[in-house]
């Protein structure tokens, strides 16, 4: 179980890393793929900024976690993902349902839930040496 708990937190890691690379260095592109556009200079500095933040920040705590097998560093990763499904929900509430919106919440969930099962697995491990 070990294991797999550190393939599905390695799993979310890879995800946030290249996600917020890609941020980094083309955040047209990367915005594109979430269906956000820069307004002008400081909106480009808004997707290069934020959404590097926001994916390495889950990523590179993920990755930590899942060489450590440290629960706690788990708690923001989790945390970042299930915020996001909540502002899709109110989003999907606020103002309607558009094709393909449960594709990212699904991917979302399967993160949240993929990262609680290691943080148990991890949480675990450590109690029991």
């Amino acid at each position: 179980m070990i294991l797999l708990a550190r393939f599905l937190a390695a799993l979310a890691a890879l995800f946030g890393i290249v996600l917020g690379l890609g941020f980094l260095i083309h955040p047209v592109n990367a915005g594109a793929m979430f269906f956000l556009s820069p307004n002008g200079i400081p909106g480009l500095a808004v997707l290069r900024a934020d959404m590097t933040a926001f994916f390495l920040t889950g990523g590179l705590l993920a990755a930590v976690a899942a060489w450590r097998k440290s629960p706690m560093l788990l708690v923001a990763p989790i945390m970042l993902f299930a915020i996001a499904i909540t502002g899709r929900a109110v989003g999907l509430f606020a103002d309607g349902i558009t094709p393909g919106a449960f594709v990212p919440m699904a991917v979302e969930a399967f993160f949240v839930i993929s990262l609680l099962f290691a943080r148990r697995i991890f949480a675990g491990n450590a109690s029991n040496g």
